[in-house]
């Protein structure tokens, strides 16, 4: 998932700025949003009561282990062979800003819910990341975006040439990216 979501970054970031560099000066800043929704189940194949490990084998075959810390309740009432239904929500959000003096930053916000006492074992959870980037350079010649994020860490980003009017996004801009996933995973039969 790591993986997945720093690409969804990083091509959000690139359409995002490709966006932006179809806008004139006059024109507000552009912003994007994509989204994924999955839902998957799988069967519960082994346990490892002592160490709360569940190993489960997907619908497609493959296996996965976790460790279920002790918010989920009812662990114990885990069986091999129960049927788990997860659903997993994803939505990366870009905008750019123009220069506002701010720092970059991380926000980090999350909660976890329990299945209510009386029904069947799952937990939900949700984390909301939103980390602020400042455009440190552009070469326009080469069409490199160079972004510094909170911890001073740098990267750069290409802009394709189909992209026009690149000289609207200006050093000092501040990129937005808020991060959000949700999955929640109870067993269903």
């Amino acid at each position: 998932m790591k993986f997945r979501s720093h690409t969804a970054c990083l091509v959000g970031i690139s359409a995002l700025l490709a966006s932006a560099c179809s806008q004139t000066e006059n024109m507000a800043k552009p912003a994007v949003a994509a989204t994924d929704t999955v839902q998957t189940q799988a069967t519960v194949i082994a346990i490892n009561r002592p160490e709360r490990e569940v190993i489960l084998r997907g619908e497609d075959g493959t296996t996965m282990g976790y460790i279920l810390d002790d918010r989920v309740r009812k662990f114990d009432q885990i069986e091999v062979g129960d049927v788990v239904t997860a659903q997993y929500y994803e939505a990366v959000a870009i905008d750019v800003q123009p220069a506002a003096g701010r720092a970059p930053d991380v926000q980090d916000t999350s909660t976890v819910q329990r299945a209510p006492l009386g029904e069947k074992p799952g937990a939900s959870s949700l984390r909301i990341r939103e980390i602020t980037a400042t455009v440190a350079g552009i070469d326009y010649d080469n069409r490199l975006v160079t972004l510094r994020g909170p911890t001073g860490q740098v990267r750069k980003v290409k802009v394709g040439p189909d992209v026009t009017n690149l000289e609207a996004v200006r050093r000092g801009d501040q990129v937005r990216v808020r991060h959000t996933e949700a999955i929640a995973v109870a067993v269903t039969e």
